[in-house]
């Protein structure tokens, strides 16, 4: 199995690394790789700690997680989509989670990121 690990410079527009992340994914696959692997938080390099919760969504929907499941369907590999700002019930919080993509665009595996967790919290008031 061919594995590409993506390096990027996360910029603090959601738009913009969507859009790079795309590209480097369909570069990767077109290169040969069956599996391709997404840097911690690839979607936004905050300028301030809040940044995540303009962006942030809940778990099956939204912009970020679509993407990733397209690119999946359309090249027919796995992606490991790094991790994303997934909303809690606690409004307060996020999770950083990182979501793993079969080739059918199929949400297989979640892990959220418990030690950092915590530190993933603002006063929203």
């Amino acid at each position: 199995m061919k594995i590409a690990a993506i390096q990027m410079v996360s910029a603090p527009d959601l738009a913009t690394n969507l859009a790079i992340a795309k590209r480097l994914i369909d570069q990767a696959a077109s290169d040969g790789a069956q599996l391709v692997s997404l840097p911690e938080y690839f979607v936004q390099m905050g300028l301030h700690e809040t940044d995540k919760f303009q962006i942030a969504e809940e778990f099956g929907q939204g912009p970020m997680q679509e993407m990733l499941a397209f690119k999946a369907r359309q090249h027919d590999i796995w992606v490991a989509g790094g991790s994303i700002p997934i909303k809690t019930q606690d409004p307060a919080k996020v999770t950083n989670t990182a979501l793993l993509f079969n080739p059918e665009g199929e949400v297989v595996a979640r892990y959220d990121k418990m030690i950092l967790s915590s530190c993933y919290s603002a006063n929203l008031s």
